[in-house]
């Protein structure tokens, strides 16, 4: 009997010491973060505020959401997005939010709008009837570096100036730009993991508060960060190395690591590298 006893024990602990793992990765995620937006995209109430300040349409409806939205196109390449939304006017939104500057934003746009628009369109569909498809990119940087939140991307006739609309609509947002603006406001309680404004953006911060600070909130969490740990493993494996992994995931993998729900070694392991390389990437 005592040995089960104690087996209980070890398992009481480790359930214990995982909770307290997930309760810290959490406290470290901010909503611009790839594990806690993946959650927060399944509001409807929330897409719908982000969408309506940074497409500057605050009557837009938002229908359905899917945050890890798998589009594949005619040849079988596919890609992951966020969240890609539908609204009521029938547009479909690619939220995406973006850590790192690689310097291709533009073309992943171009990427991005060309899987959704292939995805959704049924062969045979008159040109006319493609839908409108804008892709969102939610940037901790300044995408455009012209210093201000927001860039809209039109396209216009060299020669005339004049707008040339065909359904794509580009939309940068520099979640860094702290000039007073309501996007710049509302990036401050994607960006900053304490700050919240329940009366501008009701929505947002409800979702935020509720995951950071409710059992019920971190259960949530806690389920998206054994996915991602799953899909890490995946990935990793099928690629043999770290950049098999994607860069939002691997980011989260730090964050695992560094709240104990993944050990060192293991991600080390994982990504093929020096343990000393994973220690380098935790400082």
């Amino acid at each position: 009997m005592v040995p089960t006893a104690v087996a209980a024990t070890d398992e009481e602990g480790d359930h214990m010491a995982h909770a307290s793992g997930v309760r810290e990765a959490v406290a470290s995620l901010r909503p611009i973060d790839d594990l806690m937006f993946r959650v927060m995209a399944r509001d409807l109430a929330f897409c719908r505020e982000l969408l309506g300040v940074l497409l500057q349409d605050p009557g837009l409806e938002v229908v359905k959401s899917t945050p890890q939205s798998a589009v594949t196109n005619t040849r079988g390449r596919s890609a992951v997005l966020d969240a890609l939304c539908e609204l009521s006017d029938g547009r479909l939104v690619d939220v995406e939010v973006q850590r790192a500057d690689k310097g291709d934003l533009q073309r992943r746009a171009r990427y991005y709008a060309s899987l959704v628009t292939a995805d959704r369109t049924r062969p045979g569909t008159p040109f006319g009837d493609v839908p409108d498809v804008c892709v969102v990119l939610v940037c901790e940087f300044d995408p455009l570096r012209g210093g201000r939140p927001l860039y809209h991307v039109d396209r216009v006739v060299r020669e005339t100036g004049e707008s040339a609309e065909n359904g794509l609509e580009e939309v940068y947002v520099n979640a860094l730009a702290r000039d007073g603006s309501e996007v710049s406001a509302l990036m401050r309680v994607l960006t900053e993991a304490e700050t919240y404004d329940e009366e501008r953006f009701p929505e947002t911060s409800r979702v935020k508060r509720r995951l950071r600070e409710t059992e019920e909130g971190r259960k949530d969490m806690g389920s998206v960060i054994e996915e991602i740990r799953a899909e890490c493993i995946a990935e990793g494996k099928a690629e043999g190395k770290a950049e098999g992994i994607a860069e939002g995931k691997l980011e989260t993998l730090v964050r695992l690591v560094r709240a104990g729900l993944v050990d060192a070694r293991a991600a080390a392991a994982l990504m093929e590298i020096d343990l000393k390389e994973v220690e380098r990437m935790l400082t």
